[in-house]
C-alpha cells in the first residue's frame, strides 16, 4: 500500500485581474496556506505532479521547497482533463503528489475511492492510501484545509 496526496491549488487572484484563467496566479495568502499545507504532508515526496496552469505549478514549486520532489508539469491535471484514467496513464509511485484544480482533483479522489462527492479546500489536500492508482481502489485517510494546517502548526 502506498500514500498519495491530491491538492488544490492555493487561493489565487481572479481571472479578472490576471488576464485570464490560465495565468491567475497564488495570493499571499494563498502562498502562505500551501506552505502551512505542505508541512503536514506526511511523507518527502519523490515527484510533485502539477496541471500547467500558472496557480497549480506555483503550488507545486512551493510544496517542492518545503518538502522536496521533482515537479513534472502534465497536462493530465488541466481542468477538463483531469480524470482517474489520466491519473493511472501517470504511473505514479507511492509518495507522489498531484496538483490540479476543482472539481476535477475532487472528482478524481472520489473515484479512486469508490465514490462520495469529496470536498477539497482550496490549498488543501486529500490524503488517499492505495495499493495502485485505479477506479474503486484507493482509501482516503484525510483530508487537511488550511485551517487545519494553521491550528496544528500554531502558526496563524
Amino acid at each position: 500500500m502506498g500514500l498519495y496526496v491530491f491538492m488544490r491549488h492555493g487561493k489565487a487572484v481572479p481571472a479578472s485581474v490576471a488576464g485570464s484563467d490560465e495565468e491567475r496566479w497564488l495570493t499571499e495568502e494563498g502562498r502562505k496556506d500551501v506552505a502551512l499545507v505542505a508541512k503536514l504532508i506526511p511523507f518527502m515526496p519523490k515527484v510533485v505532479y502539477t496541471s500547467p496552469l500558472r496557480r497549480a505549478r506555483e503550488t507545486a514549486e512551493i510544496i517542492a521547497q518545503v518538502r522536496g520532489g521533482e515537479v513534472r508539469v502534465v497536462e493530465q491535471l488541466s481542468p477538463g482533463m483531469a480524470s482517474c484514467e489520466a491519473i493511472e496513464e501517470l504511473g505514479a509511485e507511492p509518495e507522489t503528489v498531484f496538483v490540479g484544480h476543482a472539481p476535477s482533483i475532487e472528482l478524481i479522489v472520489s473515484c479512486l475511492i469508490g465514490g462520495g462527492a469529496i470536498k477539497i479546500k482550496a490549498g488543501g489536500f486529500a490524503l488517499v492510501e492505495a495499493e495502485e492508482l485505479s477506479r474503486g481502489q484507493g482509501e482516503l485517510v484525510e483530508l487537511v484545509t488550511p485551517r487545519i494546517a494553521r491550528v496544528l502548526t500554531g502558526e496563524s
